[in-house]
């Protein structure tokens, strides 16, 4: 019986300890569980975001592709569809200009950059170009045009500028090119030229006639992007998606759209040059060409999509992170709790064996001391009277037990009734001196009372006060082993009564002083005996009467509980 007993004891011991053990290391585990479930959701957060950022960052690719080809096919159309056409040999007399002037007006119509086109014959004045100028935008080196008409081609004449552009194609001529283009300046204002060079023989060594058209720049700038960028966005539905776009030029500044950060990932850049025509045609062109490219620009930040897709991943991880937070709450306060629990039940199971051992002491005491008595092994009235303080002392030790048991129950139960009435400290400091002056006596203890005339009287339950006194008292003799010196003294301030019970015991450590009135805990350098209950009790019934207790403990020099009760 008691192996089986020892071995169920040994067994709860061991499944506490384990209890122990995982209510301390369970908090950790659950601070690294939360930690790798936040990692892996911000990590297919972000691979979540970034397949859209791919996404957008392709849609911005393709539809910089689309612009480019857009604007270099618009800029080279001229070029290779009207001045390449043959139609030029038929039409390039000087003696027929206004078969010249209708072919020249329907260019206009689907072309807006032309601002002229040039036309020279072997068979005209060698200085004399003929200008075919669009009506509505006639070079503003031309002068006043006087006449006025609805014709959409004004045919005109200027032989400074004629001079001017037919030397500069006579250097590409000596070159046997087919091809001239340069740039040019004409009364301040920037231009492109593109010429076409037709010859007489096949070696090229005289000229036939040469077409060419002009292209003002500054209204490049300020109009035929804008307008050629903007149909094609519109077009393709890039706009729609909520990317944006942008022309800078070789220098940077912005010709059209928004400014977009070069460096952004999202954004993508594709370079051209300003060439109204295909560079490719051209065999070692003169340095009078431009070669710093202008630039197209799109970004994908503003992708609608993307900001969906970024806007929905971040309330996923503020909902997985906050989910996960209030796991972690509930897990931590179920680690404590379950903490605490083995904890008290680790209490609870001392406070049993210790309440155990204290019970079964004096009734051990007390019924050796019958047995003995009852079979006349006494002598002497002597005799009889030690065996029967014996008796007596034991019976008041297990009485005293016994109420604080009674006590613990009704604290724990919070259904205590008291009987509050006034109450002389006097009084109250003889019945503690009736109570425990045999056992003082016995154990050799000094208990010194100081009690003031003017101190007043308490209100209180006088059994509750009793038991709460008879607490500090038995530990004050119970953690009192070399000096053994009580002080009970009592002082009046206002409404305010406060008894003090001094002793010059082993004290206590000043880290346990808010711990060792709390239910079944007991001081570190507390001997063995005692439930862990007289504080807790005392602290709670001080409590019940409106008053207070304080503690005030010097390691090795002793302790003093103060006890403040109102005042009758």
């Amino acid at each position: 019986m008691t192996i089986g007993r020892t071995g169920r004891l040994r067994r709860n011991s061991l499944l506490a300890e384990l209890r122990r053990g995982l209510a301390d290391w369970l908090p950790l585990a659950i601070c690294i569980f939360v930690v790798l479930l936040s990692w892996y959701g911000y990590r297919a957060m972000m691979e979540w975001r970034r397949s859209y950022e791919m996404l957008a960052e392709r849609r911005s690719r393709e539809s910089a592709d689309v612009l480019l080809k857009a604007i270099v096919r618009d800029m080279h159309a001229v070029q290779q569809s009207v001045l390449m056409s043959p139609d030029w040999g038929r039409l390039a007399a000087v003696a027929r200009p206004y078969e010249i002037s209708n072919f020249v007006a329907s260019v206009f119509a689907r072309y807006p950059y032309p601002e002229s086109f040039l036309i020279w014959g072997a068979d005209s004045d060698p200085t004399e170009l003929t200008f075919f100028n669009r009506s509505d935008r006639r070079p503003p080196w031309m002068g006043v045009n006087a006449r006025e008409t609805k014709y959409p081609v004004v045919t005109e004449r200027h032989a400074a500028v004629s001079r001017l552009l037919l030397d500069r194609v006579q250097k590409d001529a000596r070159r046997m090119a087919r091809l001239s283009a340069f740039h040019i300046t004409l009364e301040g204002v920037p231009y492109q030229v593109v010429a076409q060079l037709n010859y007489r023989d096949i070696y090229r060594e005289q000229l036939a006639d040469v077409v060419a058209f002009t292209i003002n720049l500054d209204w490049v700038r300020q109009h035929y992007f804008f307008d050629l960028t903007h149909q094609v966005w519109n077009v393709s539905g890039s706009g729609e998606q909520g990317l944006a776009f942008g022309v800078i030029d070789a220098d940077g500044a912005q010709v059209v759209g928004s400014p977009l950060g070069e460096d952004d990932a999202l954004t993508n850049a594709r370079p051209f040059q300003l060439m109204f025509f295909d560079p490719d045609l051209m065999i070692d062109p003169l340095p009078d060409l431009p070669r710093e490219p202008w630039k197209v620009q799109v970004s994908a930040a503003g992708d609608v999509a993307l900001s969906q897709a970024i806007s929905g991943a971040n309330r996923t991880f503020l909902v997985g992170s906050a989910s996960a937070f209030a796991l972690a709450i509930f897990l931590v306060l179920a680690a404590r709790a379950e903490r605490t629990n083995a904890r008290l039940t680790e209490m609870r199971s001392d406070f049993v064996s210790t309440v155990t051992h204290e019970l079964k002491t004096p009734i051990a005491t007390i019924r050796a001391a019958a047995e003995t008595w009852s079979q006349n092994r006494l002598s002497g009235i002597d005799t009889f009277q030690s065996y029967g303080r014996l008796v007596m002392d034991e019976a008041k030790r297990l009485s005293r037990l016994v109420d604080n048991l009674l006590a613990y129950a009704r604290i724990t139960d919070i259904a205590q009734a008291y009987a509050f009435e006034p109450l002389p400290v006097g009084s109250l400091f003889k019945d503690i001196q009736q109570e425990f002056e045999a056992q003082l006596d016995e154990a050799g203890f000094d208990l010194q009372i100081n009690l003031p005339s003017n101190v007043s009287q308490v209100r209180g339950d006088r059994l509750a006060l009793r038991l709460l006194f008879d607490n500090l008292i038995d530990n004050a003799i119970r953690y009192s082993p070399a000096e053994r010196r009580v002080h009970l003294t009592a002082e009046g301030s206002g409404q305010t009564v406060t008894i003090h019970v001094s002793d010059s015991g082993i004290g206590i450590p000043p880290e346990e002083l808010h711990l060792v009135t709390q239910k079944f805990v007991r001081g570190s350098r507390a001997p063995s005996g005692g439930s862990g209950l007289g504080l807790a009790i005392a602290a709670r019934i001080a409590r019940d009467h409106r008053g207070a207790l304080s503690i005030q403990s010097t390691l090795g020099e002793g302790t003093t509980v103060s006890v403040s009760l109102p005042a009758a």
